[in-house]
């Protein structure tokens, strides 16, 4: 399998089955943890054990704001301000044609609107998942 660049990468975020894709993608980040549970017990050989316990993900996107081109954009806004977590996000790393992609619901923890001199005006959106984060294979 070859590498894939990361400049394809395409978002869908919105009600499951009619999501819409996010316009103007500059980057993402998904973050994927488990948690670990301590059950060391009394007379142990000094060593901690551990015993793997739930699964949690989240993550990031960021955008160029583009007020003609901001449907999903505003939808995310929109899910924040109605601590909505019924959205869902189908991320594609590498386009949406034969690659794998990640897809599950998520709240909207948080959007950013910057700028500076000599940037574009960037939006930017955290996310927490909640259930299960489905790897679909290509």
């Amino acid at each position: 399998m070859a590498a894939i660049k990361g400049d394809g990468g395409v978002i869908k975020f919105g009600t499951s089955g009619s999501e819409a894709t996010v316009a103007l993608v500059a980057g993402w980040s998904l973050d994927i943890t488990s948690d670990t549970i301590d059950v060391t017990t009394m007379g142990s050989n000094n060593y901690r054990d551990f015993v793997a316990g739930k699964y949690s993900w989240s993550g990031s996107c960021e955008m160029h704001w583009d007020a003609a081109d901001d449907a999903a954009q505003e939808a995310m806004e929109t899910s924040l301000l109605a601590l909505d977590n019924t959205k869902k996000l189908l991320l594609y790393p590498g386009g949406t044609t034969g690659v794998d992609r990640w897809e599950g619901f998520i709240i909207v923890t948080g959007v950013s609107v910057s700028g500076s001199i000599g940037d574009s005006v960037k939006y930017n959106a955290s996310f927490q998942g909640t259930g299960v984060l489905d790897h679909v294979n290509a």
